[in-house]
């Protein structure tokens, strides 16, 4: 929010890489990234979870992870009329997958945090645009840009601290099922000599 902050009042919107509402703004691109790492530690956490309950709950995140890393390099949300009909359900569906992952051990409650904030920041970018606007402030004014600086600024935090969580949640080297014990030795007649060991 700071640097949206000073864009605003010091350079009237025009530094792109301090204007949060730019889709290549230096918090854009730090989101985007903390989603591609989440990607890669949810795969890494569904190969490494071994056969056990939380694989799928792994794999769920990492799709949806993948999903809306597309997204946010695309902004193909931004075409869609009635995108946050869409987008919703893939933000509540990482937060129940991440609440499986998570559920029981150290790192939850980051991760509920997290969730908790992309929600928060989802409900300003929706909601956001139409308070401001009923209350008379138009995109040029300082309580408009707090709404950007706010928005953006929940999101980031969002996926940092997902991003932390994640990083304490991945297991640890690959589970590998128990070998079998091997079976006693069966003495088997062979022609001529008796019995073989």
């Amino acid at each position: 929010m700071a640097t949206q902050l000073l864009d605003f009042t010091a350079w009237n919107l025009r530094v792109r890489a301090l204007d949060a509402a730019y889709e290549w703004s230096w918090s854009h691109i730090a989101s985007t990234t903390c989603i591609a790492i989440g990607t890669v530690l949810c795969v890494a956490g569904a190969i490494r979870a071994g056969a056990g309950g939380r694989r799928r709950a792994w794999r769920a995140a990492g799709v949806l992870m993948a999903v809306l890393l597309a997204d946010n390099i695309t902004r193909l949300h931004e075409h869609v009329p009635h995108w946050p009909v869409v987008y919703a359900p893939l933000v509540v569906g990482l937060g129940v997958a991440m609440a499986a992952v998570a559920a029981g051990r150290p790192g939850a409650r980051l991760v509920h945090a997290a969730v908790a904030l992309l929600c928060l920041s989802l409900v300003i970018h929706v909601a956001g645009p139409k308070a401001v606007s009923a209350l008379g402030w138009s995109p040029t004014s300082l309580a408009f840009q707090v709404k950007v600086g706010l928005k953006e600024g929940t999101e980031l935090a969002g996926w940092v601290l997902l991003l932390s969580g994640l990083a304490r949640l991945v297991p640890r080297g690959v589970r590998r099922a128990r070998p079998v014990a091997a079976a006693e030795p069966v003495a088997t007649p062979v022609r001529g000599r008796g019995y073989a060991a």
